[in-house]
């Protein structure tokens, strides 16, 4: 199996699961998978030399696609409505600090404005897990919706701090060091003495809002900052070096594992479709390909080619040999390192671009010889072969001998 056969299987099985992750929601996708099966199912029916049983499922695909397009036209114009590769190739995304804080700043101040009180902490380069206890492991995503939702009264976890680690909530309803200190400000509950004891014992950023005046307040080490606005709370963060960092080997353990099954199903998929090119067909065709010489050396040229097409005898599926195109195949002989002289060549699948699934039974001729020549430097500055040297010095010395044939023939010298 060439490299290039390895790469095409890599990239049907990712269009597949591409394919299966987007529309594993939608009905008509089900449906459309339904007429990817029938014509797998047909194809190996055929390879099978089953023809009854292939055309029947030939025509049970006809039948759902049928079914697909009547209708599934409400979903069919929302998927491809959701296929705007302009679109998205032109987007330019928000980076995602600055996207996570504006997140964060607009639930503390929704829920201010609600009269919430809510505790969350951006961990900085120390990890707080020593300092923290309890909690809920939750791993979600940072967005707004997410963090009014874990701060309401009615949520199990809205009691205790929420900590964010990286891109993600990495845990909620934890519990916080009280402060020792004995300066604290007049009306700062345990919410704000506990997000001042966690800040006094790590270079994590505490964001508290309270409940009772509906402020929002930043702490710092031994700073305690009174915020005003989102924008003013997401400068602050990005001032102190807070901003949350994205987790490039969490992101890339969610890419390579994440939908493991859909993923398992999509490499399945494409394996047996790629099988399918492997077996071995019962069709055979006669090709009549040109013959291309690459990386000739700059200083030789090559001369007096014993052919210059070769006729393939190639077996294959009836379907292969009439979709691929045979006209692209090309016997490719790479001349790099060859030295001057006469070359013997043989013709064999390794100097072809076969596509998968064709073999090459027979090959005529199987040698082509050819001669390698050095290229001369002429008075001219252009460049010729040995060989056409060689010609040029045989017919100069052949008009000599004949001018002296002449001179003798005629007994007269001639005129200077």
């Amino acid at each position: 199996m060439r490299w290039q056969s390895i790469v095409d299987l890599l990239v049907l099985a990712t269009a597949i699961y591409l394919l299966f992750r987007w529309g594993r929601d939608a009905r008509a996708f089900r449906v459309a998978l339904a007429v990817v099966g029938f014509r797998v199912a047909a194809v190996l029916a055929r390879q099978l030399d089953l023809a009854i049983t292939g055309q029947i499922l030939d025509a049970a695909m006809v039948a759902a696609l049928i079914v697909v397009l009547l209708v599934f036209q409400t979903e069919l114009r929302q998927a491809l409505t959701r296929l705007d590769v302009i679109a998205w190739l032109l987007a330019h995304p928000e980076p995602t600090a600055n996207r996570l804080l504006r997140a964060i700043a607009s639930a503390m101040f929704s829920l201010a404005r609600a009269r919430r009180g809510a505790l969350v902490v951006i961990s900085g380069r120390e990890p707080v897990g020593e300092l923290v206890d309890g909690g809920v492991p939750l791993g979600g995503e940072i967005s707004a919706e997410i963090l009014e939702a874990i701060f309401r009264k009615v949520s199990p976890v809205h009691d205790g701090a929420t900590i964010i680690e990286g891109d993600h909530i990495s845990r909620v309803s934890t519990l916080l060091p009280l402060t020792q200190r004995r300066d604290v400000p007049e009306g700062y509950g345990t919410r704000h003495r506990a997000a001042m004891g966690l800040a006094e014992r790590s270079d994590a950023l505490v964001i508290v809002v309270s409940e009772e005046r509906g402020d929002v307040t930043l702490m710092h080490g031994r700073e305690i900052i009174t915020i005003d606005t989102p924008e003013a709370l997401v400068r602050k963060i990005q001032d102190l070096g807070g901003a949350p960092t994205v987790d490039r080997k969490r992101d890339l353990r969610r890419i390579l594992f994440g939908d493991i099954a859909l993923k398992a199903a999509a490499v399945g998929l494409a394996a047996l479709l790629w099988s399918l090119s492997f077996l071995p067909g019962s069709s055979v065709r006669w090709v009549t390909v040109p013959v291309e010489f690459r990386n000739v050396p700059q200083d030789m040229q090559v001369s007096q080619p014993s052919a210059q097409t070769v006729q393939l005898r190639l077996r294959g599926s009836p379907w292969i040999l009439d979709s691929v195109p045979l006209t692209a195949v090309v016997a490719r002989f790479d001349l790099s390192g060859a030295a001057e002289g006469s070359l013997s060549l043989n013709v064999h699948q390794a100097v072809l671009n076969l596509s998968p699934g064709l073999i090459l039974e027979g090959v005529t001729p199987q040698t082509i010889s050819v001669h390698l020549v050095r290229r001369l430097q002429t008075p001219t500055g252009r460049q010729t072969s040995t060989l056409q040297t060689a010609s040029r010095v045989s017919a100069t010395r052949s008009r000599e001998g004949e001018f002296s044939s002449r001179q003798s023939a005629t007994g007269s010298a001639p005129h200077r």
